[in-house]
């Protein structure tokens, strides 16, 4: 079986109540994610750290 982990890439546009519950089913599962919204990642990064060192904010063009 293929390990999808090591060839996928994933991200979440959007930061709000939804993209944090994605964020956070993501990292209980060991899965890394970025995330990413209209506003500067810095912004966001604390509630991004917050969930787990899986969630990596970005700005949208890096993220896309």
């Amino acid at each position: 079986m293929v390990n999808r982990r090591r060839y996928m890439n994933y991200a979440i546009i959007g930061f709000g109540k939804i993209g944090q519950a994605l964020a956070k089913a993501f990292a209980r599962n060991g899965i890394e994610v970025s995330v990413a919204t209209t506003r500067d990642p810095e912004s966001f990064a604390s509630a991004a750290a917050a969930i787990g060192p899986e969630i990596i904010p970005k700005k949208l063009a890096e993220a896309v």
